[in-house]
């Protein structure tokens, strides 16, 4: 391959990364900024109202024995909507704010159910993704939730889900359970890559909402386009990429900025992660002593379904 098309490659790709990234951006920007997150107010957030107190109650038990005996954080939450966010990216943002597991290990479990749309996602620690497996995770919504979430069993389909998950944490197999086997942590650096930029993304927006002019995404987004020119080895490449995505990150820290200034003038949170009430359901106040989770991060692993 000779050097002016590995500089095409690379140009290529340096304007495929940087469209992705403020496409991407761009069309969730609005959702991610003011759409907040409340905190968690114990082991099960039913934002949704879909369990009785006695229900609520049980599944919280059995989640505590479940942490005590083993060390391993399970969270539930039910929502009212999701508000046109997919609902793996709605899970991943949930468990990065909660920080579900203990940290280092990471060894945390989420499982979101959203009744209205009728979707259901468990998101997986990176430290329990060798026994939870994907295959494992979906086989489990399949074959526990959605059959019991179809007659508007909602504890009742969470419960056999913990029940599940716990078995295979212990070492064993559910009954009637054929989905796959233990494995070995797989190192994918696309999946890094895009969970990497996903996070990285979260708090760009952040930074550039709260700033106070509107040429800060300009110089980040022409600082990118001279990256692929030193990459690419060519200051004639990496001036067209620098203009490109500058002109982009001008466009992009202005619709945040306004959107931060919206907000502050009408008294509203401003605050990137603050809790508030919004597609959650609101009425859910304090979790009287639950002093939150350990401190882990998602694997990006885990299976979604819908019924």
């Amino acid at each position: 391959m000779s050097i002016r098309e590995k500089n095409q490659k690379l140009l290529i790709l340096g304007f495929i990364f940087g469209f992705w990234f403020l496409t991407f951006s761009l069309s969730h920007a609005q959702d991610l900024f003011l759409k907040q997150f409340p905190k968690a107010t114990g082991y099960v957030n039913d934002f949704a109202g879909v369990f009785s107190a006695d229900q609520k109650t049980a599944l919280e038990q059995k989640l505590q024995n479940i942490e005590k005996q083993s060390g391993n954080e399970l969270a539930v939450v039910t929502v009212k909507s999701l508000e046109s966010i997919p609902v793996d990216d709605f899970a991943v943002r949930v468990f990065e704010q909660w920080k579900i597991g203990k940290k280092e290990k990471d060894n945390g479990l989420l499982i979101l159910v959203a009744p209205s749309e009728r979707e259901a996602r468990i998101e997986v620690g990176y430290g329990l993704e060798p026994v939870i497996t994907d295959g494992r995770a979906g086989g489990i919504i399949r074959n526990s939730m959605i059959p019991e979430f179809k007659k508007n069993n909602y504890a009742g389909g969470i419960e056999k889900a913990i029940t599940d998950i716990d078995a295979y944490m212990q070492g064993t197999v559910p009954e009637g359970a054929s989905y796959g086997q233990p494995q070995e942590p797989i190192s994918d650096l696309l999946g890094l890559i895009f969970f990497f930029l996903i996070f990285f993304g979260t708090y760009l927006i952040s930074f550039l909402a709260r700033s106070k002019s509107f040429w800060a995404g300009g110089v980040i987004g022409a600082g990118a386009g001279g990256v692929v020119g030193l990459i690419a080895q060519s200051a004639v490449l990496g001036g067209i990429a620098a203009g490109a995505l500058g002109i982009f990150g001008l466009m992009f820290d202005f619709i945040l900025s306004r959107a931060y200034i919206e907000r502050k003038a009408k008294g509203l949170p401003t605050d990137f992660f603050s809790s508030r009430g919004g597609f959650w359901g609101g009425g859910f106040g304090g979790g009287g002593g639950f002093g939150g989770f350990g401190g882990g991060m998602s694997g990006g692993g885990g299976a979604s379904g819908r019924w």
